[in-house]
């Protein structure tokens, strides 16, 4: 498994030249989905902030770039982003979590995903820089249902329960 937020900057390049054909400027999701649907690109005058390639057309991504077979694959996405149920990882990530209840379970630090599929499987909180330093950073699965807002995500009182240590988590 990955982390979301350690795409953004990654190089994209294709295979049929061996190019950089840009760089990764922002991850999109479905969170309903538990989805990665894409990238947004930026690179050279003629992308504009919509363009991006899609996940299907992913060929290889790696900690050191994303691979696509050829240009063709940069894309616009004004339709996709469009959607209502799509968000951008830079509007999920550093939002404060809560239950139901109401209880603190901190904040989107960043969020945990299988790159051959492209599904989100854990969100990664944080604490504060001195608990993260001190005790680590748990991870959450991904819920079923959640509320997203401007500010924080609501989950359900469950969640609680399941959060466990990041670093039991196998991430790349």
């Amino acid at each position: 498994m990955h982390k979301l937020r350690q795409l953004i900057g990654l190089p994209v390049l294709e295979t049929e030249t061996g190019a950089q054909i840009g760089e990764i400027e922002e991850v999109v999701l479905n969170i309903g989905q538990a989805m990665v649907l894409g990238v947004i690109v930026a690179g050279g005058t003629w992308f504009s902030h919509d363009q991006g390639i899609l996940f299907a057309d992913f060929h290889g991504v790696g900690r050191d770039a994303l691979v696509v077979r050829s240009p063709a694959a940069v894309t616009d996405l004004a339709g996709l982003l469009a959607d209502q149920a799509t968000c951008r990882l830079r509007d999920l990530c550093d939002k404060a979590v809560f239950t139901e209840a109401g209880n603190y379970l901190g904040l989107v630090a960043d969020v945990i995903y299988r790159p051959d599929t492209g599904e989100i499987r854990f969100y990664e909180l944080s604490e504060g820089l001195i608990t993260d330093l001190v005790e680590g950073r748990l991870v959450m699965p991904l819920p079923q249902a959640q509320v997203l807002s401007e500010e924080r995500v609501i989950v359900p009182e469950a969640m609680s329960k399941l959060l466990q240590a990041a670093k039991e988590i196998q991430v790349v």
